[in-house]
């Protein structure tokens, strides 16, 4: 499962699961690639957004994760709150950026499609933990999954900006090998993690203000 997000939402889970069920034990690794489940020998794995080919892979959505523009508050009382899309631009952001490819924020449109901004940036980095803990810190605003905010200290809290406008949502898929049986052990976990995610989009909403 990917590190930050199944450290933060999906370990607990299945910690709790193994508490649940004495006789099951569990081997959890954490990696943001993708691995060959069949040929490394998982039985499940969680991914977020796109999932690519997946042959010999039975899927199954298990949560929605929506993402949101957000900034700390001392950012928006020195720099002000952006209106809208157009706004980003005179704004400084806090980009995720790997292997030299900066990530661009997207946003739903009328017709469907999405619209991509890359407001400015003078730090760019390759984890979503650090981004936020730089958005905290009133760096820049930051566009982030909802489930980033939960059990952030209060007096710390992000602040979503843009709430008016549609927001994207990445689903989150379980994987496994195909089979004529599933074994107990998967159907378990499996279960235990969408139920956990069960009738929402935002694990943990981020505060919103006019």
């Amino acid at each position: 499962m990917p590190a930050l997000f199944g450290r933060r939402c999906v370990a607990p889970v299945l910690a709790q699961l193994v508490t649940d069920h004495p006789k099951l034990g569990l081997n959890i690794s954490f990696s943001d690639r993708p691995v060959d489940l069949i040929e490394d020998g998982f039985d499940l794995a969680v991914r977020n957004g796109s999932i690519g080919a997946g042959n010999g892979l039975i899927t199954r959505t298990v949560e929605s994760e929506r993402m949101t523009v957000c900034a700390g508050r001392d950012y928006l009382e020195r720099y002000g709150r952006p209106a809208s899309l157009e706004a980003l631009t005179s704004h400084w952001a806090v980009i995720y950026s790997r292997a030299g490819s900066i990530r661009s924020w997207q946003f739903p449109t009328a017709d469907g499609s999405l619209t991509e901004v890359t407001p400015p940036t003078r730090l760019r980095l390759d984890d979503l933990e650090a981004i936020a803990g730089a958005a905290t810190a009133g760096h820049g605003l930051a566009w982030l999954p909802c489930w980033l905010g939960r059990d952030r200290p209060q007096a710390e809290t992000l602040e979503a900006v843009l709430g008016h406008l549609p927001q994207v949502v990445f689903r989150t898929h379980a994987l496994w090998p195909s089979g004529p049986h599933m074994p107990l052990r998967v159907r378990l976990a499996l279960d235990a993690t969408a139920a956990a995610f069960a009738g929402s989009t935002e694990i943990m909403p981020l505060p919103v203000k006019s």
